[in-house]
Parts: structure tokens; sequence; C-alpha cells
């Protein structure tokens, strides 16, 4: 489960915006995928944007407490928040991640995942949270980035975690931020035939508008029209 646009070349300048839809690419080059093919989604139009996060709500919106989570087999992972400090996991967790997962994630092959992470982490531009497993290790990040009065969500699973819940944690949970902070939607840019993002936005309970744009695939949710997301069962603040 995976999504994003983000634009490499644009990581010293500003935040993303939503206006930018060509494919991230590492080497800054605008790369194009396969025009997006009919679905189970209809085409709407996209919401107005609400006001851009106060400074006082983005800190709030950030758990500083980890959260426990068990999986249906037993296994204990930890949701937490991530930043700088959690590069070098970060990095390490996308070299066992395969080429396929992260071409999903950043819409074209990744060949130098610092310039990513180097922005995704800083706390500036968004929030981030990691899932670290038993053992320690972050198997999933997720990132809600500040986009003018709306928020870009993302996410990346491992692929050895994927199928267990843990992308659908993490944007219930980023979702939870983003209206804490303020904000009224939230957008994934991903393909149509990631079905598995697909049906965790539709978890999330909350008004959806599905809209194809330049070969990708964007949706957004309208947060306002609903009471904040639930933790998901099993989750509890950790000692």
């Amino acid at each position: 489960m995976t999504a994003s646009h983000t634009r490499p070349e644009r990581l010293w300048n500003r935040s993303f915006r939503r206006s930018d839809r060509r494919c991230a690419v590492p080497d800054g080059q605008a790369g194009r995928v396969a025009a997006v093919a009919a679905g189970p989604f209809g085409v709407g139009r996209v919401h107005p944007a609400a006001a851009r996060p106060r400074a006082e709500a983005t800190a709030e919106a950030a758990p500083e407490v980890p959260l426990r989570m068990a999986l249906p087999d037993g296994t204990a992972l930890t949701v937490r928040p991530a930043g700088l400090a959690d590069k070098a996991e970060a990095r390490a967790m996308h070299r066992r991640c395969s080429p396929a997962s992260l071409r999903l994630r950043y819409h074209g092959p990744v060949r130098d995942t610092d310039r990513y992470l180097d922005h995704l982490l800083d706390g500036r531009h968004g929030r981030s949270l990691a899932v670290t497993g038993p053992d320690g290790r972050i198997v999933a990040l997720g990132h809600l980035m500040w986009d003018d009065g709306e928020a870009e969500l993302a996410v990346l699973v491992e692929d050895a975690w994927q199928r267990r819940g843990l992308g659908r944690a993490l944007l219930q949970r980023l979702a939870a931020m983003a209206r804490a902070a303020g904000i009224g939607a939230v957008y994934a840019v991903t393909h149509a035939s990631n079905t598995g993002l697909i049906a965790a936005m539709r978890r999330l309970g909350v008004p959806l508008e599905f809209r194809p744009e330049d070969g990708t695939l964007v949706i957004t949710a309208t947060l306002a029209a609903a009471e904040p997301a639930g933790a998901p069962a099993g989750s509890h603040p950790g000692r």
C-alpha cells in the first residue's frame, strides 16, 4: 500500500503543492504512468481547501506517546512519531522493500532515498509516523505533508508486512492528526491498481472523491464531515 506524488526537485524550496501533478522519480525528471483504467470509483469535484494548519495545532497533532498495536496473530507492534533521527533505520527499511513497492510509493525507481527522507522526516513540512516490529526495526512509514490548506497522505509498508492492516492503521492516525491540525481535507495520489490503498481510504469512514489526473488517481477525503476515526482494535498507549 503506497501513495505519493512528491517531486524531488521541489524538496529544497517549499512544501509540496496539490497543483503539481507529475509523478515523482528520484533523478528529478517527470515520469508518466499508464492512464487510469476504469475501476470501482467515480469522478467528483475537488473540495475547497481548508485553512492552513495553525502552528500551535500542528504541534498538538503529533502524538508524543507511542501506541501499541497487536496483529491478529499476536505480533506486537508500536506506532510512534518519526523524525530525522530515524533516517538511518528508514533507509534500511527502504532497502528491504521491493522495487515494485517503491515504484508505487514514489511513482518511479528510487536511486537516492536520502533526498526523499531528508524532506519527509523533517517536521517543518508535516508529520511522520513509524511502525516498529518486535525487534525495533521500522517496518512501515506514514507521512502527512502540509499542502496549503490541505495535506497529502503517503504510506509505505515493507513487503513482508503488507496485507496485515499496517497501512490502514497509519492512515487512520494520520487522518486524526490532520483533524487535530484543523485540516478539513486530505488526499493521496496513487494508481488505480493500488486496491489496498483504495480500500484503506474507504475504511476511513469519510466522504471520498476519486479523480484521475495525469495518469494517477487522486483520492480526496473530506474529514470535517465526520467524527475522528477511532484507533484500530488492539491499540493502547505504550509505556
